[in-house]
């Protein structure tokens, strides 16, 4: 669990720790370091990377220090006046169990819990130059024109690493993406 966000200077790289065997039995602690240019990895990725550690940083603070209702706030404000100096435990992470309480047979159904809380992106209203670009896609490119507009048009590649992932050189990579920004220009 994240709770410290990574430093600006220290965003060049993506690094995470990973435990690995010490060879008495035991485990030490290592740290993995991602870097832009090396096995295809790019700066996008490197800054989603740590985009996301930032929403998981936020997401346990806000979880640990939720609000608290009106009867919550005359508890706490109850105890700090009958205990001079103490604070009031906040550190509270809620937990599926808790969400999804007993059942009465004693089981708990996470199910109905975790179907509210995920995420179908085909369920949300699509704007209609989105449906036409898919559309476009789909029926007059090719799948190495695709693909070419997805590395380089959507996910930010450069050429050059767009050639590699492709597995072409960067002259037939540009070529793929000329034609597939032609087809839209000319079905759009």
């Amino acid at each position: 669990m994240r709770v410290k966000k990574t430093r600006q200077d220290q965003r060049g790289v993506y690094r995470y720790p990973v435990d690995v065997p010490d060879g008495r039995g035991g485990y030490r602690r290592s740290y993995n370091v991602v870097r832009p240019g090396e096995g295809g990895v790019t700066e996008v990725w490197i800054r989603d990377l740590h985009r996301m550690d930032d929403n998981e940083v936020n997401n346990n603070i806000k979880n640990g220090h939720p609000k608290l209702t009106a009867e919550q706030k005359a508890v706490k404000k109850e105890l700090e006046e009958a205990h001079p100096g103490e604070k009031f435990d906040m550190n509270w992470n809620l937990s599926l169990d808790y969400i999804a309480g007993d059942t009465d047979d004693g089981e708990l159904d996470k199910s109905s819990v975790l179907a509210g809380a995920s995420y179908d992106p085909f369920d949300e209203d699509v704007p209609d130059e989105v449906l036409k670009l898919r559309e476009i896609a789909a029926a007059k490119m090719t799948d190495r024109q695709r693909q070419a507009y997805q590395l380089i048009g959507l996910e930010g590649y450069s050429r050059t690493e767009a050639a590699k992932i492709m597995g072409v050189s960067v002259k037939v990579a540009k070529v793929h993406y000329d034609k597939a920004m032609e087809c839209i220009k000319k079905n759009f």
